[in-house]
């Protein structure tokens, strides 16, 4: 019986740690969009230094949020993933590089279908409820 409590105990844990990652994901996401919004504002105020700067952080967000996609993960999941913030960073290099507020644009269903992949792993969503956008071939983009 000692057993037992001592698996509850590590099964609570266990719960903890994936509820508080699945948490700080979900804030990651958040502050990324933040970012789009300051990217917007610079670039309808032709403030190219506030857009370089705002881009580089939400860059920088979006490779932490990739470096930590975490263990427990099923490997399909990871590279499902692992594609969507790839093409997120594909996504906001080129609205650096070309002051393109359509690639910005297009950063919104990308940041949408990983919070829907987001909600199936921590178990908010089952997959037949799930419709993502479907702008990503997850079977072409990025293989290897």
């Amino acid at each position: 019986m000692h057993h037992t409590s001592k698996r509850s105990a590590r099964d609570q844990t266990l719960d903890s740690i994936q509820e508080t990652d699945f948490s700080l994901m979900q804030l990651g996401l958040e502050g990324v969009v933040a970012y789009l919004l300051r990217i917007k504002n610079a670039l309808d105020h032709r403030d190219y230094v506030a857009k370089r700067v705002a881009v580089e952080r939400a860059e920088q967000l979006v490779q932490h949020l990739l470096l930590h996609l975490g263990e427990e993960t099923q490997k399909a999941v990871i590279v499902r993933l692992d594609r969507l913030y790839r093409y997120l960073l594909l996504k906001l290099a080129h609205c650096n590089m070309f002051n393109d507020l359509e690639a910005l644009y297009a950063c919104e269903p990308i940041i949408e279908d990983l919070r829907l992949e987001w909600s199936i792993v921590h178990g908010e969503q089952r997959d037949e409820d799930v419709r993502f956008s479907r702008l990503i071939d997850f079977d072409d983009m990025l293989a290897g």
